[in-house]
């Protein structure tokens, strides 16, 4: 009765392991990880039409992100919806230096490509629409590598 107790205790720390990811005990690719994990990071990007480049830091549900004007930051909270075509990301802003959108909410669609880019297409805080496309002209697109 004992050994058998130790063997399903043994047995179930290996699981909680393989699922939570421990290095060495999960086969699982990149591609078949949630994109919260997978987007975990730091990424520098481009926006379309726009010179310079943007940062993003995702670090749990936390976001931070600077734009290619250094008078330009947001920090944020964000949910992503990976059920939904394409796949979307809603954000609050908690912080920034223009207080008419601290509260607001944005939405975004995203999507990760094989290469590793990390592309997302946001309207401005506030406005209730997801973006119809990554071409909606009322949206900002940008392009991210990490």
């Amino acid at each position: 009765m004992k050994k058998s107790t130790v063997m399903v205790s043994g047995l179930a720390l290996v699981l909680l392991a393989v699922l939570l990811g421990a290095p060495g005990c999960s086969k699982t690719p990149m591609s078949e990880k949630p994109d919260s994990v997978v987007l975990q990071g730091s990424w520098k990007g481009q926006e379309t039409n726009a010179t310079g480049s943007d940062s993003l830091v995702l670090s749990g549900t936390n976001l931070e992100m600077h734009g290619a004007d250094p008078r330009e930051w947001y920090k944020a909270t964000f949910t992503l919806l990976e059920d939904k075509n394409p796949k979307q990301m809603v954000v609050t802003i908690t912080e920034c230096p223009d207080p008419k959108y601290v509260g607001k909410t944005a939405y975004a669609i995203y999507q990760i490509a094989q290469d590793g880019t990390f592309t997302i297409a946001a309207h401005a805080p506030g406005d209730t629409n997801v973006p119809a496309s990554f071409d909606d002209p009322q949206a900002r697109k940008v392009v991210f590598k990490q």
